[in-house]
């Protein structure tokens, strides 16, 4: 049984039906392993601890009691009451984390889900997941083309099973989740979700308005799943919502960019299953910046909002709320004229905000019981404040934000003294972060109150000046650090301790990346969470804090390989090259296959080569390749060998290190594109093949391009139906004054509005007069010749890796390409040739063997003329992609031939006219050739829309009937423009690249190919599918190890 670890919030459905065999005879036929249940994730008990509390002292400094239903923010974590962390991770969705032991937390569960995360709730076992980006595909019947649906998605999942969460429901949000809300009812439960819709509206006559559509949607959580209650459409753009009770206030932008006056709406979310209703609204004088811009107690509104663009005052301004259906004004103060609002917050009868322009005023306002406002005082600092946090009783302010004071730029706490509104120095201290003086700072906890956290009564420590400081900040910074004279880019999160009268700066917990969170998690021990570790701390020396344990949390994996019952992973290291320390590695890592192969713990491990290529050789060798610049022209390569001939003991074998071999920066595997470097594993060696380019002289020339002029082009035709134009590109050529030969040809067109335009050639030359433009000119011809160089590294003895003498092609031979077969590399290569009565370009493809049976010497064949470039060996066939005149264009053709004493014999040709194929052509293990094509577009100068043709997936088998001489076409399938066949298939089945990832499909029966799985963050994927257990892995960098029972479809339904 094995789990999936691919792109999650994707039900898995039945798998492709088997048709093979009415198509294939029954010697030919491999059946597939049977269907394997997946392993899902269960739900984890929640707690909340610390900060949870801290959040509602965010929004309710006074810690009034709320209603019976409490109103909660989300995040990206939750600490579980049973020493688990539930965590929302970019790259691999929702993970439960053992943290029982902090010296070792575990990975234990983990749920993949395709987008960005927003936040989450828990609520005993289930958590509600909000996400943006969310990608999920459905099969089209017929066809590949997918049905591609995105956007806002809440996501109710259960993770009673800390090992297997389990989706129990699934609802779409219009747009972009902005922020949201949470009602924890006694009885019953609701979620608010504010969202924005951002896009262009047709309006007709080609004629379009961008547009901007605020939504705010609600929803009752029950035990089963997600009910929507109601949506309110309220247009603009939503920056924020804040809740008091029943009462949700929703802060949005205007619907077009000539104003920037935000609109409040009072919204009633006082029934218990979710529904609202929306109240008054109101438009403010400026633009809400934020949920803490905004206030709402004691039947009053009060809001705070400021230039958004910059220029113009800031404004405090309140509404008299006792009837909701009608807000009115009270009173306005305006203030910070030509500065930007940053920092607000709101007490009961005072109200606190920063503005900044060059300096930071900090205004201090009183408001009394019937909502009149006064100025009281303004100070000014350097910098600025993002966020304030009450504390101390409401007398005193946390301040997060920037230092600015002589050019820097440096994330800082400050504590302000509130008592006294008139108070001309209510800042007490402020403490930067740590990191080189002059340098600049910067962290998400600008822009997002829940990265920082700020505790009261958590610590008991000395300030330097003896007060006894019982406050506790955590605040993740990313800064400039120079040590050794070398100045880097380093993260963590700076520890302050605060008493009414000081704030001291204490010492940092390092991390390895971007801190997004910080927490604890008892009251000795931290928690910081960023997309790629969980570190945690030992606080009790907050000066010099320990660190106790460490979690990577979206390890790299380059790619994976199968040795026998066990599985090697490539392992990146977590930094970044440009911020790796010269001695940092990559990992290749033993796993058991029968175990999840991206969660498995390692059996062994053995340190490799960091950015390398990765070559599995045999059934008991690893090699690892790199190379790099030394001097013109001049590349190492460094080649080392790790033998896995006993998996649970890898050993690291010889190395060689060379400069006679061609660079590999460059190079690709044996089943990419053509690059000047291919790497090819054969017999007990790698076999490398170089290509350089060389110029051989034909002589002068003269040359004329033609195309048809613009006034008679498509342009004519825009919009109109049954219009005719002319489209095409010529160009003809003579070379020292022999006979002038011609590629390209001319069309007449007739728009078709709704379907593609219906094209004839132009075949008589004279209607063509008036309607072209040409450019002749004279000039040398030239061919270019690709020699190609073959050299083998011979892995014979893996503890003395050594270099065969290198061997060259003849140099007249013009190489096209190279692959390997049963151990030894086949090249194909062409030459000039010349046909009877037809000046244009010919040429003859040749078949070369390079035989490897002893690598250490290489031995060149003879030459095989064939009928194009090989494809693929397959026993004695031999399947090529050949080039063919027609009248006007060069056509593709495929072909098949056996080969027997030396030359090719042609059994089956099949010509593929008015086709443009793809870069990619397969021929699988039952001899069919996998490719896409479209039909061939007319060349055209002008015309935008050249190549944007219908494309399909085809399935080519030679004919079997002895009256056919060609293919038979088993599938035409349509796909989209924008999916690539990747250069890979294996145990019927095909991938494509697709937006997003990888689309695996599935032609078990060739005529009715189907999409069977999306492997979501898959970009350049290497596959492996393992026949011996019918599992389909493919390593997706950080997205980890997809994995998949070779019979299972994870697409929706």
């Amino acid at each position: 049984m094995t789990s999936w670890l691919g792109a999650a919030l994707l039900a898995i459905g039945p798998g492709c039906a088997a048709g093979a065999a009415a198509e294939e005879t029954a010697a030919v036929v491999e059946r597939l392993g049977g269907s394997t249940s997946f392993v899902s994730a269960d739900d984890l008990p929640t707690m909340f601890y610390g900060e949870e509390e801290e959040e509602e002292e965010e929004e309710e400094e006074e810690e009034e009691e709320e209603e019976q239903t409490a109103l909660e923010e989300g995040d990206i974590y939750r600490v579980l009451g049973d020493g688990h962390l539930l965590n929302l991770n970019s790259y691999r969705g929702l993970q439960v984390i053992d943290i029982h032991d902090p010296e070792s937390p575990a990975m234990v569960g983990q749920m993949p889900i395709a987008g960005t995360p927003v936040e989450m709730y828990v609520d005993g076992d289930r958590a509600i997941v909000l996400l943006n980006d969310w990608v999920g595909l459905r099969a089209t019947p017929g066809s590949l083309i997918m049905d591609r649906r995105a956007g806002g998605a809440v996501l109710l999942i259960e993770f009673t099973n800390r090992n297997a969460p389990e989706l129990l429901s699934q609802v779409d949000v219009p747009g972009t989740i902005q922020t949201s809300r949470y009602a924890n009812g006694a009885t019953r439960d609701a979620l608010y979700v504010a969202s924005t819709n951002w896009g262009w509206t047709d309006l007709g006559n080609d004629q379009y308005e961008w547009h901007n559509e605020a939504v705010v949607k609600s929803f009752e959580v029950t035990h089963g799943g997600l009910v929507e209650r109601s949506q309110l459409d309220l247009g603009g753009y939503v920056t924020d919502i804040h809740g008091e009770g029943d009462v949700l206030l929703v802060a949005r932008g205007p619907v077009g960019w000539g104003d920037e006056n935000s609109q409040v709406s009072l919204v009633d979310i006082s029934g218990v299953d979710g529904s609202m209703t929306l109240r008054d609204t109101v438009t403010v004088d400026g633009h809400v910046r934020s949920q803490f811009h905004m206030d709402f107690r004691d039947d009053m509104l009060r809001v705070f909002s400021g230039p958004q663009r910059g220029g113009g005052a800031s404004h405090l301004q309140t509404w008299d709320a006792s009837d909701p259906d009608d807000l009115a004004p009270i009173d306005k103060a305006d203030f910070g004229d030509g500065q930007s609002l940053f920092g607000a917050v709101f007490l009961d009868d005072r109200a606190f905000a920063v503005t900044y322009l060059r300096e930071d005023p900090f205004h201090a306002f009183s408001i009394d019981p019937d909502g009149n406002i006064e100025e009281k005082s303004e100070l000014i600092v350097s910098g600025w404040n993002d966020f304030f946090r009450p504390v101390l009783g409401a007398t005193r302010l946390i301040g997060i934000g920037v230092n600015d004071e002589g050019g820097t730029r440096r994330l800082a706490a400050s504590l302000y003294d509130i008592t006294d509104l008139e108070n001309p120095s209510p800042m007490l201290a402020r403490a930067e972060v740590s990191g080189d003086e002059g340098g600049w700072s910067w962290s998400e906890a600008s822009w997002d109150r829940r990265a920082f956290t700020v505790l009261e009564d958590a610590v008991s420590v000395e300030a330097p000046t003896g007060e006894t400081e019982t406050g506790l900040v955590l605040l993740p910074f990313t800064g400039d650090n120079t040590s050794s004279g070398v100045s880097k880019h380093e993260s963590g999160v700076q520890v302050f301790t605060f008493s009414g009268a000081t704030l001291t700066r204490r010492g940092v917990m390092s991390h390895a990346s971007p801190v997004r969170r910080s927490f604890r998690v008892d009251p000795s021990t931290a928690a910081n969470v960023s997309e790629t570790q969980l570190s945690l701390y030992d606080q009790r020396d907050l000066d010099a804090p320990e660190r106790l344990g460490a979690l990577d949390l979206a390890p790299t994996y380059d790619t994976i390989f199968a040795y026998g019952d066990h599985r090697v992973r490539i392992r990146s290291p977590e930094q970044d090259a440009w911020r790796r320390e010269p001695d940092e590695v990559a990992l290749a890592e033993v796993i058991s296959a029968d175990d999840d192969a991206g969660m498995a713990a390692p059996l062994a491990t053995t340190p490799v080569t960091p950015d390398a290529s990765y070559y599995k050789v045999g059934d008991d060798l690893l090699a690892v390749v790199t190379s790099r610049y030394v001097s013109w022209p001049d590349h190492e390569t460094t080649i080392s060998v790790v033998d896995v001939s006993d998996p649970r003991r890898p050993r690291a074998a010889g190395q060689l290190v060379t400069t006679a071999l061609p660079p590999t920066d460059d190079a690709a595997h044996d089943d990419d594109h053509d690059p000047p470097t291919r790497v090819h594993v054969t017999n007990r060696s790698l076999a490398f093949t170089r290509t350089t380019d060389v110029w051989s002289a034909l002589g002068p020339g003269d040359q004329c391009d033609s195309h048809v002029a613009y006034a008679h082009g498509d342009h004519a035709c825009t919009g109109l139906d049954g219009c005719t134009y002319y489209t095409g590109q010529r160009t003809c050529q003579s070379i020292d004054g022999g006979p002038e030969y011609c590629a390209g040809g001319f069309a007449a067109c007739t728009t078709r509005l709704g379907a593609r335009d219906a094209c004839a050639p132009v075949l008589d030359e004279a209607a063509l007069d008036g309607l072209l433009e040409s450019y002749c000119y004279a000039g040398d011809v030239g061919r270019r010749i690709r020699q190609m160089s073959v050299h083998v590294v011979d892995l014979s003895d893996p503890d003395h890796p050594t270099l065969a003498p290198p061997l060259a092609l003849p140099a007249d031979e013009d190489a096209v390409s190279s692959l390997s077969h049963e151990g030894d590399v086949y090249v194909s290569v062409k030459l000039p040739a010349a046909v009877p009565h037809d000046p244009r370009p010919h040429a003859r493809y040749f078949l070369r063997r390079v035989d490897l049976s002893h690598p250490g010497a290489p031995a060149l064949g003879p030459a095989i003329n064939i009928p194009g470039e090989a494809l693929a060996i397959r026993g004695a066939k031999v399947f090529t992609r050949d080039r063919v005149w027609g009248p006007s264009f060069i056509e593709p053709a495929l072909a098949k031939s056996t080969l027997h004493s030396g030359r090719a014999h042609l059994n089956k040709y099949q010509e593929l006219t008015g086709k443009a194929l793809g870069d990619t052509v397969l021929i699988d293990q039952h001899q069919r050739a996998l490719l896409t094509y479209s039909e061939r577009s007319w060349p055209t100068y002008w015309r935008w829309s050249h190549g944007d043709e219908p494309r399909s997936f085809a399935i080519l088998r030679a004919s079997d009937a002895r009256s056919s001489t060609g293919f038979d076409v088993l599938s035409e399938t349509p796909v989209d423009r924008w999916m690539t066949l990747m250069p890979y298939a294996a145990e019927r089945r095909a991938f494509f690249h697709v937006y997003g990832g990888t689309l695996m499909v599935a032609y078990d029966d060739p005529r009715s190919p189907a999409a069977q799985a999306f492997f979501h963050g898959a970009w350049s994927p290497r596959v492996l599918l393992d026949r011996a257990r019918a599992e389909v892995l493919v390593a997706a960098d950080r997205y980890g190890i997809h994995q998949l029972d070779l019979d299972a479809s994870n697409l929706l339904r």
